[in-house]
């Protein structure tokens, strides 16, 4: 699974935009939090790439990274914890408009 979504001139590091990016999570970690809540977080690093068959040589062309709590992931739609942490980026307001691939 990946994501796809339009990276616009404004928001490019590169000054220039890139149409239909191709998105993919690269870390999903949980970790459990001392003295606070929600006591598990989970981090979500996601790489975008200009191609949809990047290699492992790859340049990314933008990187994101969320935190949300255990609970928001297990509520997002999804049959898998990766499935989840991909339908809860999705949800995000910097990633309205983007599809599943």
């Amino acid at each position: 699974m990946a994501i796809q979504n339009n990276i616009a001139e404004g928001n490019s590091q590169y000054g220039i935009a890139f149409n239909n990016a191709y998105y993919r999570i690269i870390t999903s970690a949980i970790s459990r939090q001392r003295g606070s809540e929600p006591k598990f977080q989970v981090m979500i690093d996601l790489s975008a790439y200009a191609t949809a068959s990047p290699t492992d040589d790859t340049r990314e062309v933008d990187f994101k990274r969320y935190h949300a709590s255990l609970d928001d992931i297990n509520a997002a739609s999804g049959d898998a914890f990766l499935d989840k942490c991909y339908s809860w980026v999705m949800a995000q307001d910097d990633m309205a408009g983007s599809t599943a691939v």
